[in-house]
């Protein structure tokens, strides 16, 4: 078995691996060996160990099959097994274990003998000093071009590119007549939109529009755009060689390979437009948040008969207000209709009404459902219907025999017309009221049936549209949730005016408390000593902990701050803690850290009395792909009927 490597800089010397394979092959045949295979590492660093080279990590595994393939490796030269200690020792010492030796053609020895590996540890040694050579003159060599301001090597900030050695700026040199499209040109463009627009987006789409683009030939967008031309490379001019933390130093502190290097660029701008930039893009524009979805805007009847719609806050909140609060025209009056917190007001609804569209029992009972025909007598309904119908068909024929008989028969009397006529229907009306009565009865088993069937139909489809409730309407963004809501014409009635507070705001405190089912916990010794620590920012000028203990008492008794004992100090600066304790996360954690702590229920907040009525056509539902899967599996049994239905869900507390 003979193992080849070569390193990249020793292929550039001409020592590839035909040469290397030529003098093991010859050595092999020389010593009359079995030649049983080749492993090959071309271009891979003599520095990686056994498990770091593909085919030799391959040869090691097969090295350790039974029975053992081959006794012996052979190498074109002591460095091809590896450039440092541990490369070269362990897997050599790894074979030794296992019975296989290491030969080495150019110095005509292997470790089987003490003398081999007496020649094996020089060559070892050998090959780590020249690593170690070729180290440093490769370093002292990329160091001395960084002092001359030469190119480095590595990757070439945008902006420039390599001439003559160095690193020069991409730009165009033929004048009017280059159609090129340079990157500093780039990036001086890029820099001028900015200025004046104040904004990335909107210069990378100019840019784009220009015909400039990045690299690797893809568009602009606005924070490749902001990377490039804020790039400190460019803004400075200057690259830095060995200025990295990951620089290797010695114990005292120093570079190992060489000092630090400050490498001068021609500069893409002038320093006139670099304070200009940093001017523009330390003050940034400010932009519009993103709108956010009112799930119920305009689906809220409000006490004066108004809609609330969505765009108010309550606290920093976002709210729903009453339309009735602003003026039709000037001096027109306006209503007092509290606000109301969306947040709550939208998960509740919404809850409810996924909670009545998941549950198909309910379904059927609201929507007359509940009477739904078993397939027992679906099937007799069936054969009753096809045996009128052969019943049917024998009085017709029993009819049209009976009509030709009768006819005869008066056609013997020799009557007149009229009363010939009157005589053959006497005769056959017996006949004729059998067969009325089977119609009938034909036409009413019909009617059943395709009630029964339509009954069937709306049952299927109500079990699908609870279980696709069930299964793809528990996450829904607000968006979706909106789009569903226009879907089932929701609609959300007040039965009387809502008692709330300020601006319609439920005490922060008991809402908090509530929305999360915890106790308001008391405050012992030991309660404080574990949530002290956890403060964030601390009150000036009075106790912490009669502050906290103020905080806990408005929330247990549900008072205003106005009305607080004085002995807990000024109302605002509680006030002003408890906000901040919330918006820091140091009253989420302090709360959850006395959850077991003995504590008494916020006090009851004044309920909202509310009706929620919503339309239901289940087939429109299910058939639409706007709810994340068209149904094609519904029974259809040829009635085509679609059916809605109004729901008017009871009053409750919202």
């Amino acid at each position: 078995m003979d193992y080849l490597r070569v390193s990249t800089e020793e292929q550039a010397k001409g020592y590839g691996i035909a040469y290397s394979g030529k003098k093991t092959a010859g050595y092999i045949s020389q010593k009359g060996w079995e030649h049983v295979g080749t492993f090959v590492d071309e271009g891979v660093s003599g520095a990686l160990e056994s498990h770091q080279r593909p085919d030799l990590r391959r040869l090691m595994e097969r090295a350790w099959t039974v029975p053992r393939p081959f006794d012996i490796v052979v190498v074109n030269e002591g460095r091809a097994i590896g450039r440092t200690g541990r490369a070269f020792w362990r897997w050599v010492w790894e074979l030794q274990e296992i019975g296989i030796f290491v030969a080495v053609v150019k110095r005509d020895y292997d470790n089987s003998t003490p003398e081999g590996e007496s020649k094996m540890r020089k060559d070892a040694d050998y090959a780590e000093d020249e690593r170690e050579i070729i180290r440093e003159r490769t370093q002292g060599g990329i160091q001395e071009k960084a002092e001359s301001g030469g190119y480095i090597g590595g990757k070439v900030p945008y902006g420039y590119c390599v001439g003559a050695g160095r690193l020069v700026l991409d730009e165009c040199r033929k004048g009017r007549d280059c159609a090129a499209k340079h990157e500093a040109c780039a990036l001086r463009r890029g820099r001028t939109l900015y200025v004046a627009l104040r904004d990335w987006s909107q210069a990378a789409l100019a840019v784009n529009t220009e015909g400039y683009r990045r690299r690797d030939g893809g568009l602009w967008g606005g924070q490749s755009l902001r990377q490039q031309v804020l790039n400190p490379i460019v803004l400075e001019a200057r690259q830095v060689f060995r200025g990295s933390g990951g620089v290797r130093r010695d114990h005292e502190g120093r570079p190992v390979n060489g000092e630090r290097v400050v490498i001068p660029l021609p500069p893409v701008f002038t320093p006139a437009e670099v304070e200009e930039l940093r001017a523009a893009s330390g003050r940034p524009v400010r932009t519009l948040q993103k709108a956010r979805v009112y799930t119920l805007s305009g689906r809220i009847v409000s006490p004066c008969g108004k809609r609330y719609i969505g765009g108010g806050t309550i606290l920093r909140t976002k709210a729903y207000r009453c339309q009735g609060r602003s003026r039709a025209y000037a001096g027109a009056p306006t209503c007092s209709c509290p606000y109301l917190a969306a947040d709550p007001v939208e998960e509740r609804t919404w809850r409810r009404v996924r909670t009545l569209l998941g549950d198909a029992d309910r379904l059927k009972g609201i929507a007359g459902c509940q009477s739904e025909p078993s397939a027992a007598q679906c099937d007799g309904s069936r054969e009753r219907r096809g045996e009128l119908d052969r019943q049917i068909r024998i009085h017709r024929q029993a009819l049209a025999i009976a009509l030709g008989v009768a006819a005869k028969e008066v056609a013997a009397l020799d009557l007149g017309l009229e009363e010939s006529e009157r005589a053959v229907v006497r005769q056959i009306a017996p006949l004729q009221a059998e067969l009325g009565v089977l119609l009938d009865a034909r036409r009413e088993l019909k009617a059943r049936l395709a009630e029964s069937d339509a009954a069937r139909e709306r049952s299927a489809q109500l079990v699908e549209l609870a279980a696709m409730t069930r299964r793809m309407w528990s996450g829904l963004p607000l968006k979706r949730q909106k789009e569903l809501m226009a879907a089932l014409d929701v609609e959300v009635t007040f039965l009387e005016p809502p008692q709330q507070g300020r601006k319609g705001q439920l005490c922060a405190l008991t809402a908090w408390f509530t929305d999360r089912r915890l106790l308001v916990p008391l405050l012992t010794d030991e309660g404080w000593a574990t949530i002290e620590p956890m403060i964030t920012h601390r009150p000036r000028g009075v106790s912490p902990r009669l502050v906290m203990t103020g905080i806990l008492y408005k929330a247990r008794t549900g008072k205003s701050w106005s009305a607080l004992p004085d002995l807990f100090g000024c109302p605002s600066t509680l006030q002003t803690y408890a906000a901040r304790w919330r918006e820091s996360g140091f009253w989420e954690n302090a709360m959850r850290s006395l959850a077991a702590a003995e504590g008494t229920p916020v006090p009851a907040s004044p309920e909202m009395k509310t009706r929620i009525g919503c339309s239901i056509e289940p087939r429109k539902l299910l058939s639409s792909a706007q709810w994340g899967s068209i149904n094609t599996s519904l029974p259809d049994h040829g009635t085509g009927r679609a059916f809605r239905f109004r729901i008017e869900l009871e009053p409750c507390s919202q």
